[in-house]
């Protein structure tokens, strides 16, 4: 396959064709996903009749048909600065619209037409604005320095960032932190440089948790009550999942025969949904289900390692972080580890936004499988993940 290096940005001519069959494994993997949130769904709704059901199978449909969508993009096209401007300029405007139009739910302001939640979406175009710049950067030419490599695509990831914490979605936010985090250690900004940044990361946090107080007569005191609760053990739905996880054994009570949907556990088909796995399906259940998320997790990142353009590689692993850490905050929630943060399990919860966004991610994925390094490349290539080159060495790839 030839590539075109026009100067500043690498792409694929219009009339390339990918050289590889997609990923076959990880399609398995998202489709087993979906299907058992579908059942699990309904496993922990059904004694409130059909609609959980029906409507939650209605955004499995509409997200396969993002999946498919997500694999017959040319996903180098968002590489193009003009094109990766313009999604993180819509997605800002419809953050900012959401915070001032939007509906509240719960305690957060994050619905917008009362169906979309963009900061599902906000979660992987702010991977694709990194991926897109930090290609451009390899194969620029420029001196690589503090401002070029972390500054400035820190600040668009600190003002979409902000945008979230405003609603307040505090767990997107840290997701979209920690995985930006790792769009740039793959692209190889400096370690002097993560460290500073890392450090300015971290005194914000304690500054933010020293400054928690202050919230407590705004619109966002909900935190530093739901922070109390937790750091005094005054945790009413964590101990309900928790006793729904210990209930369940090895194997579980059984499909469908869980105890705690019955108003026990509020949001057990959305929140809580490891809970329900874990009463009905029991420790295995459970096991089996973190499996496939490190399945998805690795077969993502040897797409990375083995597709052909540095785009593709920094992308698939940054919705590969984004889809691991929403798990895993999903399950740590779900042991009592951290506070309740109202985060989806990827694939599985009852949703719209999420599922949607979560599937047209994975098909994008799935379309950068099919860019895959061959012969001699591969096999010298294929087998460490310092082949990533640094930006304090960039060259213009192959």
């Amino acid at each position: 396959m030839k590539w075109k290096n026009s100067g500043r940005y690498s792409l694929a001519t219009e009339d390339d064709l990918p050289n590889a069959p997609i990923d076959y494994t990880l399609l398995a993997v998202v489709f087993t996903l979906t299907l058992i949130g579908v059942v699990m769904v309904f496993a922990s709704t059904y004694h409130r009749g059909f609609h959980y059901l029906k409507w939650h199978f209605l955004r499995a449909l509409i997200g396969f048909g993002a999946l498919w969508v997500g694999t017959k993009l040319n996903v180098y096209r968002f590489a193009r600065p003009r094109v990766r401007w313009v999604l993180l300029g819509a997605t800002v405007v419809v953050l900012f619209t959401t915070l001032v139009f939007g509906d509240v739910v719960g305690v957060t302001k994050r619905n917008l037409l009362g169906v979309l939640q963009p900061a599902e979406f906000a979660k992987f175009v702010i991977i694709i604005y990194l991926a897109g710049y930090f290609s451009d950067l390899h194969n620029s030419g420029d001196k690589i320095n503090f401002f070029n490599s972390l500054l400035k695509p820190g600040m668009v990831v600190a003002m979409v960032v902000g945008l979230t914490l405003l609603q307040p979605a505090v767990g997107t936010s840290v997701i979209i932190t920690i995985s930006s985090l790792m769009v740039f250690l793959v692209a190889g900004v400096r370690w002097r440089y993560l460290f500073l940044g890392g450090a300015i990361v971290t005194a914000i946090v304690i500054i933010g948790i020293a400054g928690m107080p202050l919230l407590r007569n705004t619109k966002y005191k909900y935190i530093p009550e739901r922070w109390d609760k937790f750091i005094n053990g005054d945790r009413y739905h964590q101990t309900q999942a928790l006793i729904a996880l210990g209930s369940g054994g090895p194997i579980g009570r059984g499909l469908g025969e869980g105890r705690q949907k019955y108003y026990f556990l509020p949001k057990l088909h959305k929140d809580f949904i490891f809970c329900t796995i874990g009463e009905e399906l029991g420790f295995f259940g459970c096991l089996g289900i973190m499996l496939l998320y490190l399945v998805f997790f690795l077969r993502s990142c040897k797409i990375a390692m083995r597709t052909t353009q540095a785009f593709g590689q920094y992308l698939a692993c940054g919705i590969a972080v984004v889809i691991l850490l929403y798990a895993l905050l999903h399950i740590a929630v779900s042991l009592s580890i951290v506070p309740t943060t109202g985060q989806p399990l990827p694939f599985i919860s009852y949703g719209g936004s999420a599922l949607v966004a979560n599937l047209f991610a994975a098909g994008m994925v799935l379309k950068i499988s099919k860019f895959r390094r061959v012969g001699i490349e591969e096999s010298a290539n294929g087998r460490r993940w310092d082949r990533w080159s640094y930006l304090s060495g960039a060259r213009p790839r192959p």
